[in-house]
């Protein structure tokens, strides 16, 4: 029996044996055994992550440990993004969608010059989810989460970043980065400043119908020089503590100022009537624009038994003053001078509440939210010209909020419900404007569905969404371009609802997807007449019975070797008519938007980019947007252990991002064809000491996109 027992205890007796480094023979039940050393082969274990994943319609993009982490910062990498765009003129937009709101982990940026502050090696991964549910406002459309690092080190980091931008003009940033943790206790700061100065070229084109001799139109046409410079600067502060795993609290603290920004406009247009010039006008402005703001964010996030709490507030007050010098010289009209001066005042407190816990196999999701927002606009022309205005706007608006989403295998199911009611009342001079004042009850379902074909991942969603018009869209103040026309708001302005369907899928790094749109209410470009003088149109925007899009998009993004490319396909179809100068105008040109970036990551540590892009003519809303192409290029380098980034940009090389555009309105057809600053090279250096990535600041803005309205 013994015998027995020692022979089948044999295997893991050798086993335990030949891992000794003892070269004696081991006797082990009467049989002897020697060791014997069997050499291996080098074995090496490869594996690619995915670059991007697919869940809830959220596209995930892995940036950490990725070529997008040798990019400068935010700015750069999500230009990166499939379905993101940016332009000089317009900034970021999300394809489909529009605007879309930013987050840094779960904190609302309310200034989209942060991004440029964050550098891409603190990014672990960015979400960009095109169709919000019911947590966020109804007014958001997109959103784009960009996640940090979160490093434990504790002690002493920071960066230094500097960036020389050489334009037509030369400009300058500079940003200070501090960060301290110790235990659960998170400190972070920043100082950042920048010198602004671009200038630009534009010719436009404006046809109207002037108020009594209809016939024969006027068409007046100019060329300007536009030269914008100046400061902006600011600091920001946070505190963050985590008494145990299941409590966190801390408060942030944003200062932004710009003390002065110059804005000098000289242009000279001429009238043609009937195809000869009735006159010439030579326009100059000084423009000199000052704003500051103060933002206070705290945060509570915690666990009470099953349910996890995410309470975040926010205290934001701003003003702004923009004081402008104007003067045209003309033969026919004589001269005139135009002095302005015009000023707001904001507020905003805010709080949201969300509540989430597990019930069965699924997440139940409960919340409310509430905003309450005080505008002041008062404008003052000496010369009388325009219309004084003393405006303010009180707007209320309480929010709740429920949703569900169960797991199903490999199939998953969420929907959820908001409901919104805003009370909006307008005030001239101190008296309630009936007419401008409304009340807003709005309810917002959404549902979403992920379900597998074969290896692909797929989503099907359907929302619906409100999108209110800006504070600036409902100004009653108007400004002066020249005398044939002025821009302003129109505070009869009502909102859009959006209806949105839209299915996307991947499948290993080929990423698409369909949607259609129908936009009840539209809000879009329109002309009026001035009422105190009928020769006079007003640049404005109006409320359409309905517009529809239709939007497909393909992205590849394979890795070959040292190439990194990545291609997109994009196709926008609207439906839409108009009314221009007496005519039915049907707005359905589609166009295709075409992106191929490319990227080489060479052996030596360098970085080599050549990315490019095209658009072709097509139709968004009531304009036409011209064909323009571009090329950038880049190469970057990482030095001391990735600590010392240098890098080197050229962007639109061919100076080719022409965006030109025509706007059809009922009296009015404006044309833009702009000579845009856009061809400039950016060389930076960054650095990071004792490299620490800090444990990111938790905060949640409570209020959205009202911050962004202000």
């Amino acid at each position: 029996m013994k015998r027995l027992f020692f022979l089948l205890l044999l295997p893991a007796c050798t086993l335990a044996v030949t891992a000794q480094t003892t070269s004696e023979p081991v006797l082990v039940a009467d049989t002897l055994l020697t060791p014997d050393a069997v050499p291996l082969n080098e074995v090496i274990v490869t594996a690619t992550r995915p670059l991007h994943k697919l869940k809830g319609g959220r596209l995930e993009t892995r940036v950490h440990n990725t070529l997008l982490a040798t990019l400068n910062n935010a700015d750069e990498v999500l230009k990166h993004i499939p379905g993101i765009r940016y332009s000089t003129d317009e900034g970021y937009s999300v394809f489909g969608k529009g605007t879309p709101i930013f987050y840094i982990d779960n904190r609302r940026v309310d200034d989209v010059t942060e991004l440029s502050r964050l550098t891409a090696g603190e990014i672990d991964k960015i979400e960009l989810i095109t169709n919000p549910g019911a947590e966020y406002d109804a007014t958001v459309k997109a959103v784009v989460r960009i996640r940090t690092t979160k490093g434990r080190t504790d002690g002493w980091g920071g960066s230094l970043q500097a960036n020389v931008i050489q334009g037509r003009r030369t400009a300058h940033s500079e940003q200070l980065n501090l960060n301290y943790q110790q235990g659960g206790l998170s400190l972070l700061g920043s100082l950042y400043g920048r010198y602004e100065n671009m200038l630009r070229y534009q010719h436009t084109r404006y046809e109207i119908i002037p108020a009594a001799d209809t016939a024969n139109n006027w068409d007046i046409q100019s060329h300007s020089r536009l030269h914008g410079r100046g400061w902006m600067g600011g600091a920001k502060a946070s505190l963050g503590y985590d008494f145990n795993p299941n409590h966190s609290l801390g408060f942030s603290y944003n200062y932004s100022r710009t003390p002065g920004f110059h804005l000098d406009v000289a242009s000279n247009y001429y009238n043609e009537v009937a195809g000869k010039q009735t006159d010439q006008t030579d326009y100059a402005s000084q423009e000199f624009q000052q704003d500051k703001r103060h933002q206070l964010n705290a945060y509570y996030i915690g666990k009470v038994h099953q349910w996890q709490i995410n309470f975040t507030a926010d205290m934001v007050y701003g003003n702004s003053n923009d004081h402008q010098e104007a003067q045209e010289e003309s033969k026919e009209a004589g001269n005139r001078d135009i002095s302005s001066f015009n000023s707001s005042r904001n507020r905003l407190h805010a709080a949201k509440l969300v509540l989430t816990r597990a019930i069965g196999k699924g997440e139940f999701t409960l919340g409310g939210d509430y905003t309450f927002i005080r505008r002041r606009d008062s404008f003052r022309n000496l010369q009388g010209i325009l219309p004084l205005t003393d405006s303010r706007i009180d707007e209320g608006k309480a929010a709740a909020f429920a949703a569900y989403t169960i797991s199903l295998g490999a199939w998953s199911l969420g929907a959820g419900l908001r409901y919104e009611h805003a009370d909006s009342h307008y005030y001239q001079e101190e008296q309630l404007v009936g007419e401008q004042s409304r009340t807003y009850n709005d309810w917002c379902p959404n549902v979403t569905l992920d379900f597998p074909i074969g290896k692909m991942k797929t989503n099907l969603s359907y929302t619906v969404k409100t999108n209110r018009p800006s504070f600036f869209a409902l100004r009653s103040t108007l400004s002066y371009n020249n005398r044939f026309l002025y821009e302003g708001g129109n505070p009869l302005l009502q909102p859009e609802t959006i209806h949105d369907v839209q299915w996307t899928a991947l499948y290993r790094w080929i990423q698409g997807g369909v949607s259609y749109q129908y936009l009840r209410n539209a809000i879009a470009f329109q002309s009026k007449t001035y009422a105190e003088d009928p020769n006079v149109v007003i640049f404005t925007s109006d409320n359409f019975p309905k517009i529809q899009y239709l939007n497909a998009h393909l992205n590849l993004s394979p890795v070959v070797g040292i190439w990194h490319p990545q291609l997109g396909i994009y196709y926008a179809q609207p439906f839409f008519t108009v009314t221009n100068q007496g005519e039915i105008r049907r707005m359905n040109k589609g166009s295709i938007y075409l992106s191929a970036q490319n990227s080489f990551r060479l052996k030596s540590g360098w970085v080599f980019s050549l990315d490019t892009d095209y658009q072709s003519e097509g139709n968004f809303g009531a304009t036409l947007l011209h064909s323009y192409w571009g090329m950038d290029v880049s190469v970057r380098k990482s030095f001391i252990n990735n600590r010392l980034m240098l890098s080197l940009k050229g962007s639109d090389v061919w100076h080719s991002r022409l965006v030109g555009l025509q706007l059809f309105g009922s009296r009015l057809t404006y044309s833009k064809d702009p000579s845009p600053d856009s061809r400039r090279f950016t060389f930076t250096v960054s650095y990071r000491f004792n490299a620490s990535d800090g444990k990111a600041y938790k905060g949640k803005s409570a209020a959205e996109r009202d911050i962004n309205r202000l």
